[in-house]
């Protein structure tokens, strides 16, 4: 089940930037959770607790080494580098930030979950990959067809092969 993008398609400096944006996001994601919390409202105070929560776990799978004294977080993070595709990740990271956006509008939660967003957003670019200059390069029968000349200087369309000279 292993993504053979991640490991062949995508260059390694594109990734590393990617999980460094991750890592700024949690980051931002926590510290800005800390601000949720100085609020009246009682989901606001579980989303900003959530938001701690949701950053750690981030900054986790993102920079293991900020966790390294703790091996089953390394493990953890070893294991959604090698077997979660670069979608699923965005998929995951997307549907984790919506939450607080949905239940406490603060410009904290816009801010720190959007960080976590552009997460998303830079792994769905990564899933989509060379896609499209692959696309490019490959042709079929009709296009061969439309590119041979189907008939002669004269006018003849009988001609099969290379122009007369």
């Amino acid at each position: 089940m292993e993504d053979e993008t991640n490991t062949t398609e995508i260059p390694r400096g594109l990734r590393v930037v990617v999980r460094f944006w991750g890592a700024v996001s949690g980051l931002c994601s926590a510290a800005l959770g800390i601000l949720v919390l100085f609020t009246l409202s009682a989901t606001c105070l579980g989303m900003g607790i959530y938001m701690m929560v949701m950053g750690a776990i981030i900054l986790a799978f993102e920079a293991p080494m900020c966790c390294q004294f703790v091996p089953a977080l390394v493990t953890m993070s070893n294991w959604f580098e090698k077997y979660l595709r670069f979608w699923i990740r965005g998929s995951l990271y997307f549907l984790l930030a919506l939450l607080p956006v949905i239940f406490c509008l603060e410009v904290s939660t816009f801010v720190g979950c959007g960080s976590v967003m552009i997460t998303a957003a830079l792994y769905g670019v990564l899933a989509i990959g060379k896609k499209g200059a692959h696309a490019n390069k490959t042709t079929n029968s009709e296009e061969i067809e439309m590119k041979t000349n189907l008939v002669d200087k004269k006018g003849d369309p009988n001609y099969v092969g290379e122009a007369e000279p």
